[in-house]
């Protein structure tokens, strides 16, 4: 009889021991996909926000545009000189107009040190009135990249170092 039993508690140590080795693959596996899905959902927030960063700093651009579009138009239907019209156009832009060059240019900060330039020729008396030669956000910072971490770079070292 004691044989029996022993030959029972034998056989079913082994199939609990794998059920025991897939639960915890199982919870190992749930565990590594929720942090997966975290990650994911922390990276697809950031993205969100950056999207509309930049559409509300583009927003403030066409704002911009179209300001710019309107001085021109009323320079073409008062069929003002180009002098009149250089200074009419200081006057209303400030820095942002260049007489030299004959361009609106402007900068709308964005967040994370980014921002949005926006570069606009004017062209006198030409169609179309306003072309627009940059549209693009830049960085305002410079960007460092962290290289204290010591990398190994192929070369044999001696036991010293």
């Amino acid at each position: 009889m004691t044989k029996q039993v022993r030959r029972q508690n034998a056989s079913m140590g082994s199939p609990t021991l794998i059920l025991i080795f897939i639960i915890l693959c199982l919870v190992t596996f749930g565990l590594l996909s929720l942090f997966t899905a975290k990650s994911e959902w922390d990276l697809a927030k950031k993205n969100a926000a950056a999207v509309k960063e930049y559409y509300r700093a583009d927003g403030l651009g066409e704002k911009f545009y179209k300001e710019v579009l309107g001085k021109e138009r009323e320079i073409r239907e008062k069929g003002m000189d180009l002098d009149t019209r250089k200074k009419w156009l200081t006057e209303g832009f400030g820095t942002f107009y260049d007489p030299k060059t004959d361009t609106v240019t402007a900068k709308i900060d964005m967040k994370q040190s980014q921002a949005l330039i926006i570069g606009l020729q004017l062209n006198k008396g030409r169609d179309p009135m306003i072309d627009i030669y940059r549209w693009e956000v830049i960085q305002t910072e410079d960007y460092e990249i962290d290289q204290s971490m010591p990398v190994w770079s192929g070369e044999k070292q001696t036991a010293g170092e």
